[in-house]
């Protein structure tokens, strides 16, 4: 089963245009809850300027974008890569993606 989002902690707003998307870290989801302290500054900066790299990429019912895990690679998706929920304004699941740096 994976893990739902329940609850999160707002970093910024990136607004492009007429649309406005909250970015945050999850706090905690059905399967964990984030340490205290985590993520680290400068890792929440960087989420933030990648979800603005995405922003037109991002669906258009988002209007939350929550970063589910800080930067790794995978089975899936061997390059290094931040996973985050898309949520809607009730803050149901829309999408889940993965936001690469651009090297």
């Amino acid at each position: 089963m994976n893990a739902r989002y329940l609850s999160g902690q707002a970093i910024q707003t990136v607004t492009k245009g007429a649309k406005t998307i909250m970015v945050e870290y999850v706090e905690k989801t059905t399967a964990w809850t984030r340490p205290a302290g985590y993520p680290a500054d400068n890792v929440k900066q960087e989420f933030v300027s990648l979800v603005d790299d995405y922003f037109d990429k991002l669906q258009p019912t988002t209007a939350k974008v929550a970063m589910k895990e800080s930067e790794h690679p995978s089975d899936n998706d061997k390059r290094k890569h931040y996973t985050a929920f898309e949520l809607d304004k009730d803050n149901k699941h829309v999408n889940t993606i993965h936001l690469h740096r651009k090297e």
